[in-house]
């Protein structure tokens, strides 16, 4: 069985989720209040870069540039870097199957310091982390009188 089996609903989320998004204006995606803050556009950046962390550059041991997501303003550029991500994710467990759920990641820390991941932890953290962000990012619009998917 692939993760993405056994993950299916991620792909349900992260679809609503921009459908929910697409349609956002600059000025309501940059939009904050003092109980929170982080904007929609922030926190689906963020999304996106928890992805690249964890499935590129730490599953896949790819080489990942992270300073595209320090300024992501247009809506556009900011979708794309989300529809990118869930594609890395996809891809990611397509070709990932569960006789593989313990196998261990490596990730040296700044002070040389080894720190040991499964693939059973990495892929739970990157779910549940959509999962919280998508609540904040529902909350924040709901806040300013958007419509939210009722999910």
């Amino acid at each position: 069985m692939t993760l993405s089996e056994f993950f299916s609903n991620y792909f349900t989320v992260r679809d609503e989720l921009r459908v929910a998004v697409r349609d956002l204006t600059p000025e309501q995606l940059a939009w904050t209040c003092h109980q929170h803050p982080g904007s929609v556009g922030q926190l689906l950046g963020h999304i996106a870069e928890n992805e690249a962390f964890w499935i590129s550059a730490v599953a896949k041991g790819e080489t990942v540039d992270f300073s595209r997501f320090e300024n992501l303003t247009g809506r556009e550029d900011l979708l794309a870097v989300v529809d990118e991500y869930a594609g890395v994710m996809r891809d990611f467990l397509e070709h990932e199957h569960i006789e593989n759920w313990d196998r261990v990641f490596y990730r040296y820390v700044e002070d040389n310091q080894e720190e040991k991941f499964s693939q059973r932890w990495l892929i739970w953290h990157v779910v549940e982390h959509q999962a919280r962000h998508r609540g904040q990012i529902f909350m924040l619009m709901r806040m300013q009188g958007l419509d939210v998917p009722n999910v």
